[in-house]
């Protein structure tokens, strides 16, 4: 597999049992996804872009800072579940700026169909990519969103892939399609099942976070 990043944190793990359980509501669920997603946030931005700046302190005192250029980052949540972490990311990434990418799965091939893009028409000014995904399962609907950013320009090197849970199998084939992505996990589990759902996993998190 290509470069992995798995989070290993109590915090992490008291969002995860959380998220697992087939008992927490949907304002449960939601909740804790958030939480998540913010220290997955927190994970994934230890290499964004930052300049240096000049500021006067309360001492009277100029000195040199350094300043996040979140306006340089772009979110690419993949729709729907995508949805459940941007606002986790926006909180610490204020000016990032948000293009949607629609998936449709074709539950007898398990294959993705693009049906949304909103991404513009040049990436050229953006120095870092995230792709929002909290289910990396069999990797299609990810691999069929790297292809479209890489059509409209991305660089796949600064592109970053952020999900909740992942398996081995979505992980390796963006490795060999992509060994440039660099994927931010809160956990791989161990099994894909026959219909493409990652176990034991927390169900389909579009329906737990927007449906049931």
């Amino acid at each position: 597999m290509g470069t992995v990043t798995v989070l290993r944190h109590p915090l992490a793990d008291e969002q995860l049992q959380l998220i697992r359980n087939k008992e927490s509501d949907i304002t449960i669920f939601r909740t804790a996804m958030t939480r998540l997603g913010g220290l997955l946030a927190i994970e994934a931005t230890k290499d964004s872009p930052t300049k240096e700046i000049k500021i006067t302190t309360p001492m009277e005192v100029e000195t040199t800072v350094f300043a996040l250029e979140d306006e340089k980052i772009l979110l690419v949540p993949i729709l729907r579940a995508g949805l459940g972490l941007v606002e986790s990311f926006l909180t610490y990434l204020p000016k990032a700026k948000v293009a949607h990418i629609g998936m449709s799965r074709d539950h007898d091939t398990l294959q993705a169909k693009l049906y949304v893009n909103s991404l513009p028409k040049s990436l050229e000014d953006f120095k870092q990519i995230l792709v929002l995904d909290p289910m990396l399962a069999t990797g299609n609907s990810c691999v069929k969103a790297l292809e479209v950013l890489e059509e409209f320009g991305a660089n796949t090197s600064i592109i970053k892939v952020i999900c909740a849970f992942a398996v081995k199998q979505g992980l390796e084939q963006i490795s060999q399609k992509y060994p440039r992505v660099h994927v931010v996990a809160g956990v791989i589990d161990p099994v894909l099942t026959n219909i493409g759902y990652i176990s034991p996993g927390c169900g389909d998190a579009g329906d737990r976070l927007y449906l049931l």
